[in-house]
């Protein structure tokens, strides 16, 4: 078991904001097509291949809000995996703890989305991340205990996220990735700082039907009184919905932006949660900083926009103002 010293979960607003990001980084492959899929046949459209996974884009998003961010992930001694740790370290992440392996393939995610910027299938090869294991990782032990807060996908194993969920005193942000992989965090929900999930996967952990705004709530309710401290339900379009530590629920709806790509939203808006509740705020305003960052990134055709940043969050806020009045973020 790693014994991680940090602050306490109700204290965040007082650290040093050091965030370890545990998961997936892998290289995306997006397809954009603008009329009807044809099948059995050539389609014409756009291909791009660039930086993903969702512990990266997490990562590389906080680096770019102005958190000290590292990555714990695995990469293949290949293009891709050169690439991978180039781009990650130019957007600011710390990736000294990227553990690359001779004679593998990266990680790969393909997705395919239609005209409306929206995914229509995906297929991911992410079995190099099996070699993310707890063995790996507690090499790695002096720099995990130098995080004030821990990000975990749902991505890792479920040995190396029971290994890692174990780590004493520390807040535990995580992202449940997919319904099938979200199961794997079940047994661990009391040790979660917070949770996102999307409406599938909140109707898998809850064991009830998320289809309303009202059933989102519920199901977050039932996921904080599970052991959850907080729990967030991204709505797409529909917005955020939340369940707080005292278990208030809230939903707000989503303000109409250009979509030009999805990929990468949800990774945004949890970047955007782990900004502000370190920064103290309730969870309510921290939902509106976080739903900021996320419209940002699905203005931009790449998992993680370039232009996000605390200038961009600010000014996309604008009359709104920062949640919580007075709040500044540390500039980056």
């Amino acid at each position: 078991m790693p014994v991680i010293s940090g602050l306490n979960p109700g204290a965040l607003a007082s650290a040093t904001r050091r965030v370890a990001v545990v998961g997936a980084a892998n290289m995306d492959i997006l397809v954009h097509t603008s009329m009807g899929l044809a099948p059995s046949d050539s389609n014409p459209g756009s291909i791009l291949c660039a930086p993903g996974g969702v512990g990266r884009n997490v990562a590389e998003n906080l680096a770019r809000l102005g958190l000290a961010s590292q990555l714990f992930s695995v990469v293949g001694d290949d293009v891709f995996g050169q690439a991978l740790l180039a781009a990650t370290q130019q957007a600011g992440v710390n990736v000294s703890a990227v553990s690359v392996w001779p004679g593998s393939s990266s990680a790969s995610y393909l997705a395919w989305h239609g005209s409306d910027g929206d995914m229509l299938a995906a297929v991911n090869d992410m079995g190099l991340l099996n070699k993310l294991t707890p063995e790996v990782l507690q090499e790695k032990l002096s720099e995990l205990k130098q995080a004030q807060i821990m990000v975990l996908d749902c991505n890792l194993t479920l040995p190396t996220l029971a290994w890692l969920l174990q780590s004493p005193n520390i807040p535990i942000f995580v992202d449940a990735v997919s319904v099938v992989k979200c199961e794997k965090v079940r047994p661990w929900l009391s040790r979660l700082q917070l949770l996102k999930v999307n409406q599938r996967e909140a109707s898998v952990l809850s064991g009830m039907q998320v289809e309303t705004t009202d059933q989102a709530r519920l199901a977050a309710s039932m996921l904080h009184r599970a052991g959850v401290k907080q729990v967030v339900v991204s709505l797409g379009g529909d917005g955020v919905a939340w369940c707080d530590a005292d278990g208030q629920t809230g939903h707000r709806p989503a303000h109409k932006v250009a979509v030009v790509n999805t990929s990468g939203a949800g990774d945004a808006l949890l970047a955007g949660l782990v900004l502000c509740c370190s920064e103290g705020l309730p969870l309510p305003q921290a939902v509106q900083g976080a739903m900021a960052c996320a419209e940002i990134t699905l203005a931009s055709p790449h998992a993680n926009s370039p232009h996000l940043s605390v200038t961009a969050l600010r000014a996309h806020l604008g009359d709104a103002g920062w949640p919580g009045g007075d709040w500044q973020p540390n500039q980056p």
